[in-house]
């Protein structure tokens, strides 16, 4: 059996055609193929204009998903997808835009011992019999060729919606698949190149239709944000130099997101010390302490919302600012340490001495709020007592130097 899986999105308008010539491919053989309408979420008569067509195909089924934070067409694949019964399995674009007929090549590619056939517009540019406007096109090549030093080498057209699939060697990358937008074409081709699997690019007959609801600015950024999450999800310790940096960027990603917020920290930490000190007129000292606290609050927000927003930390949100706080009297203690070694004891100028605290405290906070603040419950208790002690121990070094340098205590 032959599974056709249509993703549709507010599709009440052009599936009636699409399906119309379905119908007709299929009737020369109804029991050999299933075709599935996944209707994703939309918000016109999608499904029921599909359902309508239960009468000219057999084995019709329409699947209607309802609103998710993964919702796009990716996922409107995998979940018709994973619902097939065929042994080989069609997704194509509810606009039609390669005939139906075009099926006949993927299934000789097939048959010729490939696991994956894919419709290609790129490979012979007479087959795209209408063209996409000017910013789409150009904007695909562009994007193709990051996807060919990226990822998949050796595919000259990896967004053309028309793909077909052996279940028996495929469908494991549809049960893995991570990325549902855009695109997920990317992802799965990729992933079948890891799985060692043997794909054909053929050349179909297209015809662009210019009621496409993609953008060509806003959905190409978000197919770019995929082919790097791709990169990073498939990414081997063990492979070659591009795999092992994406590898690295992926399996520390936690701590380069709290460096970026860290990033921003600066910013907002530096701008307040250069107000502080050359508007208000407040010391360096002072001023430093004042900036951090900034900081602290903007760092708090977005590791919550962003970093370390997966793990499940079992504590009130009042609990982890108290916990935070107290983590960032650390920080403090380091950034002071740290601040009186550059400015008063090497006499570094005061805002590049505040840059060079950053890695030092960076660190600290890193490693403490990871392991207290936003541990997570399935990897058991902090070691509390052993992360408070160290800040008091800070404390009080910081302390003594304050005392041998002869300045306030904190700035105070």
């Amino acid at each position: 059996m032959i599974s056709i899986i249509i993703p549709a999105f507010n599709e009440e308008d052009r599936i009636p055609k699409t399906l119309s010539k379905i119908a007709d491919y299929v009737k020369k053989d109804p029991d050999n193929f299933e075709v599935i309408v996944v209707d994703d979420a939309s918000t016109d008569k999608t499904s029921e204009v599909s359902k309508e067509f239960s009468a000219r195909i057999k084995n019709l089924k329409v699947l209607t998903l309802e609103e998710s934070p993964f919702a796009g067409k990716g996922y409107a694949v995998n979940k018709g997808v994973l619902a097939s019964r065929g042994d080989l399995i069609l997704f194509t674009d509810a606009d039609g835009s390669t005939p139906i007929e075009e099926l006949d090549k993927l299934l000789s590619k097939i048959t010729e011992g490939y696991d994956i056939a894919i419709g290609s517009r790129a490979l012979q540019r007479e087959t795209v019999k209408k063209r996409q406007n000017f910013i789409r096109e150009y904007m695909g090549r562009i994007f193709n060729i990051f996807v060919r030093v990226l990822t998949v080498k050796d595919i000259v057209d990896t967004q053309c919606g028309f793909k077909l699939f052996k279940r028996e060697t495929s469908l494991d990358i549809f049960k893995n698949q991570k990325i549902f937008d855009f695109g997920f074409d990317v992802e799965l081709l990729f992933a079948a190149t890891k799985k060692g699997l043997k794909i054909s690019e053929v050349p179909v007959l297209w015809f662009n239709d210019p009621k496409s609801s993609v953008d060509p600015i806003k959905d190409s950024i978000r197919m770019f944000i995929d082919l790097f999450k791709t990169r990073l999800y498939y990414s081997e310790k063990n492979g070659p130099i591009l795999d092992k940096l994406f590898f690295i960027v992926y399996k520390y990603r936690t701590f380069w997101k709290f460096s970026i917020v860290g990033a921003t920290n600066t910013i907002v930490d530096i701008g307040a010390l250069f107000i502080l000190t050359r508007s208000l007129g407040i010391g360096a000292i002072s001023a430093n302490l004042i900036s951090v606290e900034i900081a602290i609050i903007w760092s708090f927000t977005w590791n919550s919302i962003w970093t370390f927003s997966k793990r499940n930390t079992g504590d009130s949100l009042i609990k982890r600012v108290l916990i935070f706080q107290f983590v960032s009297l650390g920080g403090y203690v380091v950034n002071q340490i740290m601040f009186l070694v550059f400015f008063e004891v090497i006499g570094v100028l005061d805002l590049i001495a505040k840059v060079l605290t950053v890695p030092f405290t960076l660190v600290f906070n890193y490693i403490l709020n990871s392991r207290w603040t936003f541990r997570d419950v399935k990897t058991g208790k902090a070691s509390w007592y052993y992360y408070s002690a160290l800040i008091l121990i800070l404390l009080a070094l910081y302390y003594w130097l304050t005392q041998i340098i002869d300045i306030p205590f904190f700035g105070l």
